[in-house]
């Protein structure tokens, strides 16, 4: 059985329940020096090595669940 390929190159940005299995199956989180004051994660696929961070919903409105956007 193959190991799955990523779809990092197919799109920019992740939302909502996708966030989490997306994390899960190809990302690793890289460690910071600091704490981010707004809380974001910074992660690298481990398939292609593009970095992605996951950040706090923007707007109150738009719901509670983070997104996920990748970082170029």
């Amino acid at each position: 059985m193959n190991a799955q390929n990523c779809s990092c190159a197919k799109f920019g940005r992740l939302e909502g329940a996708s966030v989490s299995a997306y994390v899960a199956a190809f990302l690793e989180e890289l460690e910071s020096a600091s704490p981010s004051p707004s809380g974001s994660k910074r992660y690298r696929c481990r398939a292609c090595g593009r970095e992605w961070e996951k950040r706090a919903p923007e707007v109150k409105a738009a719901g509670t669940r983070p997104s996920l956007v990748r970082l170029d």
